[in-house]
């Protein structure tokens, strides 16, 4: 059985970073995710995650989350998660606690406005 495939693409929106995730995050995956995602920073302190494109996150997944709101805990740096509605996702995140921890928006539009 083949690893589940995980798009991840990070595109900068001025100082602002927008981290794209597509697929699949699950314990095969998450370190590679993580990794494409800390290269694709660089230095930018405010980031917005885009889950809407994720069709499955597991523990692994919700814990690379964990340590990317734990890192951009820092003076001046902000983390915000895309979720709409109708997000594959969203459940895990309401159930494993991190919706109320890191603040979620339903469109990449509104998490650039309030990082900005």
């Amino acid at each position: 059985m083949s690893a589940p495939l995980a798009l991840v693409r990070v595109e900068q929106h001025g100082a602002v970073a927008v981290a794209r995730l597509a697929g699949e995050v699950d314990l095969s995956n998450a370190a590679s995710v993580e990794d494409q995602i800390s290269r694709g920073l660089g230095e930018v302190t405010s980031v917005a995650v885009d889950l809407a494109g994720l069709r499955y996150l597991d523990s692994a997944g919700l814990a690379l989350l964990s340590r990317l709101a734990t890192r951009m805990a820092a003076p001046g740096a902000a983390l915000r998660l895309v979720v709409p509605p109708d997000a594959l996702v969203r459940r895990a995140l309401q159930i494993s606690g991190l919706a109320e921890a890191i603040p979620v928006d339903e469109t990449v539009e509104a998490a650039l406005v309030a990082l900005r």
